[in-house]
């Protein structure tokens, strides 16, 4: 008894049991998979090893308050809201309402400070213009969250401080809040309501193009079981290692998670009950049409999954921006999509043989009255014979398989795809897109920007000048303070007036940074005011280390963010070589960024090459050939360069600005995440469907069903061309969600080039490029192993199916 027919067995005797198992197990996972979400963050630390990492230590152990949380609330009256000197009743009452929300907080130590107009009254006055505007009748409000809260803390804080918006959002005024978290939360939100809607509509297209594939209604109920079991397994089990701070689980990550144990478990189905109908169709009984199942689609599945699974995982290889927790995860889902679908598919037949033997052939004969029958229906008959009935793959690919076609049709090929292939040489890839953002918050951001270039609410990027003990309290330090601010004037270009710092008094009148004289700092500091204020605010302790804060007048975490924390660093660097004696390091928020996209950027080339070297080993060693690598290099080397170029032409160039969808929009380039995530991705779906087909001819010619290639080629394309072409629908109808939503650019990004990816796969490399190549390939395909041969053969059935075959040929 071999081990496939020992396994059927098996799970026919205990079909019950393996299936109450499965349920149980994700009965007792549903708890944690729906508090996953509670998890994720968008807040990541710097990589070991980058300058990021070096300068946010450097700053934090003096100024752990940098890195406090900061948000900002925009308040805009249409009416009557004009302020005088005394009294401000308008702008005052909201804001005492928001205090009063978010009061919990301030108490629970959560809440750092909250700063507006009305905190500055006598001496500090002069504060107040930074966040009133009499012209544009708004005021802004500084929230500061303590960095060292728990992050739930703060998001259910900052959540509350949304939540309070839209409430105090009445009458003449209209409250926004924005900043790092409140933008994330609210386009997280945003998201999550289309990608639902989307998915939910979704699934229900899914489950109907199954059953019409597959022609049966009653199949398709498998499927739907087994997704709802992949996807609570999935998320129960990447629950532990996120709340256990074992992984930082970005917020996109479960979407992408949903996204792939939808369109696998669905596929992975698809490839197993497609098997079985087919075999149904031959006469064969339900117990062997398992078995086959089992046998051919259970192995398909086994070697395609793990083939992907190995190509997710190369994004672990990436400690940075969360890309290693993306490869961690989806490598679960993967597995788990693999297991549920290698156990549930059979088991579930086996369990309800009297209801799945009467499969219908016809996806409307469920609709159909049957005639009443005590007895069981006979097995599904298929009236052909032989190799498979023609269809337009068949047709297509017996043009393909023969010359001049084997030739010219990938010329034709690589010469449409070589254009966008050589597009993506010269992308341009941005920060900041991460994150997403809404309506409210891009006009919040816009306004703020307009009405207060001068605020200190915002995110500012931040430069410590340090020396000695005391240091601060001298000429030469101020001096060399003044110096630097100078420097980071000259190469960022920002104006003057958004220089903060002890040592700057204002601007001079050829419009740079003015610089102040200890001495003169030295009698100000003697009388309680402005001065002081300052000094408490930006020196430390021991009077070692001071603060220069400059405010870009841009959002702080948009992709001119990059620029700004080149330019600052190589402001420091100059500044190092010309002062001796002082040590400076810039921060921003988006450094740490800019120091993932460069770290991975010099990994990239090789986790890509080390990838493709495990996987073509795997796969060569599953069929035994050496020379499918080559094959397969050829296939998809240049259309998934392709697919990654035609992303720069959509959302660089804009080509589909025209069509009016938002998430197609040009975005300035793309999120630099976006073709490293997608590369992996999509070599991983290459192989999936290319090993499908492969398998279908290796399998063929092994037995000696057909004993030549271009007959084996033609039945297998015209086999598994419906197969394969269902999948991919479903594979992208999975992946919408990602395009509907446009709060978050990358997973806009990330959607478009699944999709393309996966359709261009479907339809061209599938059906036209791989029939080509492995027809040119012929004996080589096996090497170095043979296949049966007309020569060798002595199976009469291998020739009368050679012979039926050569039929698809004439």
């Amino acid at each position: 008894m071999s081990a496939v027919t020992s396994y059927v067995d098996f799970m026919r005797r205990r079909a019950l049991w393996v299936v109450l198992l499965m349920v149980v197990l994700a009965a007792c996972a549903a708890p944690f998979a729906l508090r996953l979400g509670s998890t994720a963050t968008d807040n990541f630390a710097a990589a070991p090893g980058t300058k990021s990492l070096y300068e946010t230590t450097a700053i934090q152990g003096e100024f752990p308050g940098v890195f406090n949380d900061r948000e900002t609330v925009l308040i805009e009256c249409s009416g009557d809201c004009t302020c005088t000197s005394t009294s401000c009743p308008g702008f005052q009452g909201v804001i005492s309402k928001l205090e009063d929300k978010l009061e919990p907080y301030r108490k629970t130590g959560v809440l750092y400070s909250t700063t507006s107009p009305f905190n500055f009254t006598g001496a500090l006055a002069p504060l107040q213009s930074g966040y009133y505007n009499a012209s544009a009748d708004a005021m802004v409000l500084g929230l500061q969250f303590f960095a060292g809260a728990p992050e739930d803390d703060v998001n259910t804080a900052v959540q509350t401080a949304l939540d309070a918006a839209v409430e105090l959002t009445s009458g003449d005024f209209k409250v926004f809040v924005t900043g790092r978290t409140a933008t994330r939360l609210a386009a997280t939100a945003e998201a999550g309501k289309l990608i639902g809607m989307t998915d939910g509509i979704g699934t229900c297209f899914i489950v109907v193009f199954f059953a019409w594939q597959v022609g049966s209604w009653r199949l398709a109920l498998i499927p739907v079981v087994n997704t709802i079991i992949c996807l609570v397994l999935c998320l129960g089990l990447i629950y532990p290692l996120s709340s256990s701070k074992a992984i930082v689980l970005p917020s996109y990550v479960p979407n992408v998670c949903l996204f792939l144990s939808i369109a696998l478990s669905v596929d992975y189905s698809f490839f197993h009950l497609s098997r079985f109908q087919e075999v149904r169709l031959q006469g064969k009984d339900l117990i062997t049409a398992c078995e086959e199942m089992v046998r051919t689609a259970g192995r398909v599945v086994l070697v395609s999954g793990v083939v992907l699974l190995f190509t997710w995982l190369a994004l672990a290889a990436f400690p940075v921006f969360g890309t290693n927790t993306l490869g961690y995860c989806s490598s679960i889902a993967i597995f788990v999509c693999i297991t549920v679908n290698l156990i549930m598919n059979p088991a579930m037949v086996l369990l309800f043989p009297g209801f799945f033997e009467k499969s219908a052939l016809d996806a409307c004969r469920c609709c159909k009255r049957r005639r009443a029958s005590p007895e069981r229906e006979e097995p599904l008959m298929d009236s052909a014979s032989g190799p498979v009935k023609m269809n337009c793959y068949g047709k297509v690919a017996s043009y393909i398989v023969r010359a001049p076609g084997m030739y010219i049709v990938p010329l034709v090929i690589y010469a449409l795809l070589l254009p966008c292939a050589v597009r993506i040489f010269t992308a341009d890839l941005v920060v900041g897109g991460t994150a997403g953002g809404t309506a409210d918050t891009d006009e919040a951001t816009s306004a703020i920007l307009a009405d207060f270039p001068g605020s200190n609410s915002g995110v500012p990027l931040t430069v410590m000048l340090s020396g000695d003990a005391g240091a601060v309290k001298g000429e030469g330090f101020f001096d060399a303070g003044c110096s630097l601010a100078k420097a980071v004037r000259a190469k960022t270009g920002i104006d003057a007036a958004s220089f903060r710092g002890v040592m700057l008094q204002g601007v001079t009148d050829q419009g740079e940074v003015k610089c102040l004289q200890w001495s003169d700092a030295q009698a100000a500091l003697s009388q309680a005011g402005l001065c002081g204020w300052a000094w408490g605010q930006s020196v430390n302790g021991d009077n070692s280390s001071t603060l220069l804060t400059v405010t870009p007048p841009f959002d702080a975490f948009s992709d001119k963010a990059k620029g700004l924390v080149d330019q600052a660093r190589e402001a420091v660097d100059e500044f190092a070589k010309l002062k001796t004696g002082f040590e400076a390091v810039s921060y921003h928020p988006m450094s740490i960024e800019v120091d993932a996209e460069e770290l991975t950027a010099g990994r990239f080339i090789w986790v890509v090459v080390g990838t493709v070297i495990i996987v073509f080993a795997v796969i060569a060693a599953r069929y035994r050939a050496a020379l499918i690598p080559i094959k397969l290099f050829f296939t998809i080397a240049l259309p998934i360069i392709a697919v990654e170029g035609m992303s720069v032409v959509v959302f660089q160039d804009g080509i589909l600005n025209w069509t009016g969808i938002p998430s197609l929009h040009s975005s300035g380039g793309l999120v630099w995440i976006n073709p490293v995530a997608t590369t992996f991705m999509l070599i991983g779906f290459a192989l999936d469907y290319d090993i499908f087909l492969f398998s279908r001819i290796y399998s063929d010619r092994k037995s000696g069903a057909f004993l030549d290639d271009e007959a084996a080629i033609v039945n297998a394309v015209a086999a598994t061309g419906p197969v394969i072409t269902t999948a991919g629908v479903i594979m992208c109808l999975s992946f919408s969600g990602m395009i509907v939503q446009h709060t978050n650019p990358f997973l806009s990004q990330l959607g478009f080039t699944m999709i393309f990816g996966i359709l261009v796969d479907t339809f061209v490399v599938r059906t036209l490029l791989v029939p080509a190549f492995l027809s040119m390939a012929g004996r080589f395909n096996w090497w170095p192993g043979s296949m049966p041969s007309k020569e060798g053969s002595e199976q009469p059935r291998a020739v009368q199916m050679t012979e039926g075959a050569g039929q698809l040929l004439a």
